[in-house]
């Protein structure tokens, strides 16, 4: 069986979340944040994304695009990841993003 899915952040500003089921989406991975906690640091559409797919019936996972250069940076990016999607049913997982290799100590 195959499945196609989007990954979607504030950078594709406003979806029309019933067009993209009607596409044959089944899954969207929404960016909910970047970075250490900070209000500045949730994505901006992150809230009417999961809700908007939700509605639909698009099941949904998260991914927190990480700028940590430490076990403590990448710990502390984590918990505030958590506390973002807390009250969120996933279907999919929840990914951190590395980009850019970094070394942590």
């Amino acid at each position: 069986m195959e499945f196609k899915g989007i990954d979607v952040s504030k950078w594709q500003e406003n979806i029309d979340w019933k067009k993209v089921k009607n596409a044959g989406i089944d899954f969207a991975i929404i960016r909910e944040g970047y970075g250490k906690k900070s209000p500045t640091q949730i994505d901006k559409k992150f809230k009417e994304n999961i809700e908007s797919a939700k509605s639909v019936g698009i099941n949904c996972g998260v991914y927190h695009y990480s700028y940590a250069d430490s076990i403590d940076d990448a710990v502390n990016e984590a918990q505030f990841c958590l506390e973002n999607i807390q009250g969120y049913t996933l279907e999919y997982p929840v990914i951190f993003d590395v980009e850019v290799r970094q070394e942590v100590a």
